[in-house]
Order: C-alpha cells, then sequence, then structure tokens
C-alpha cells in the first residue's frame, strides 16, 4: 500500500511540476510578448525625441548667436554713450578747469594783497610815534 501512496504522490507532483513549467512558458511568453510591443511603440517614440532634442539644440545655438550679437550691440553702445558723454562733458571740463584757474588766481591776489595790509597795518601799530615825527604839520592851505 505504501507503494501506491507513493506512486500518487510522485504522480501528483509530476503534474505540479507539469503544470508550473506551462505556467512558467505562458508567462515567459506574454513577457516576450510585452518586451515586442513596448519595442515596438517605444522605439518610434525615442526616435521622435532624438529629432525634438537635436531641434531644440539647434534653437538653443540660435539663441545663443542672438545674446551674443546682442552683447556686442550693447558694448558698442556703451562705448559710443561713454564717446559721447566725454565730447559732450569735454567743454564743461574745460570751463571748469579755466574758472577754478581764474579762481585760484584771485585767491591767490586776495591773499597777497590782504597780506601785504596786514604787514603795513603790522608796521603802523610798531611805528606810530615815528610816523607822526616824520608827517608834516599840518597847513591851513585851502584850494582856491
Amino acid at each position: 500500500m505504501l507503494l501506491i501512496v507513493l506512486l500518487v504522490a510522485a504522480s501528483a507532483a509530476c503534474g505540479f511540476v507539469i503544470w508550473a513549467v506551462f505556467e512558467l512558458v505562458a508567462t515567459l511568453r506574454s513577457t516576450r510578448k510585452l518586451t515586442d510591443d513596448l519595442d515596438a511603440s517605444l522605439m518610434p517614440l525615442l526616435e521622435k525625441t532624438d529629432v525634438t532634442v537635436d531641434a531644440i539644440n539647434i534653437e538653443l545655438l540660435r539663441i545663443d548667436e542672438i545674446v551674443t550679437r546682442v552683447e556686442e550691440v550693447t558694448d558698442r553702445v556703451n562705448s559710443t554713450s561713454r564717446t559721447v558723454q566725454e565730447v559732450a562733458n569735454a567743454p564743461a571740463e574745460i570751463v571748469n578747469e579755466i574758472a577754478g584757474r581764474v579762481r585760484n588766481a584771485f585767491k591767490s591776489r586776495k591773499h597777497t594783497a590782504q597780506r601785504k595790509a596786514a604787514d603795513d597795518d603790522s608796521a603802523e601799530t610798531v611805528e606810530p610815534e615815528a610816523a607822526e615825527s616824520d608827517s608834516a604839520p599840518e597847513s591851513t592851505y585851502t584850494a582856491i
């Protein structure tokens, strides 16, 4: 009887293994079909993505060229405006420089005159008696 039980158990085990192999084969076939479908649908998408990336790169190169030209124009405009500003301010700077020199000349003359007056004042305060004795007596002349 043990032999019969073992034969039934072995038959059941073989049946289970055969069923598992069929299920494994079916799973592998569905996996292969899924990968084939994905390959068929993803390859055109990847090609379109590649074309789109190339188009974006071309547009980025154009934008880079435009930005470079804008930078060049900005530099030129900056240089031109700096030159125009220098030309426009040159006469004012010349007038300011001349006015400063004239102002300094008048200041130096004024200071020289003030020093001379101060020196004269100090000379008069030092010798007041000598100044009185040197002067002639007042005359009573009247103008006709």
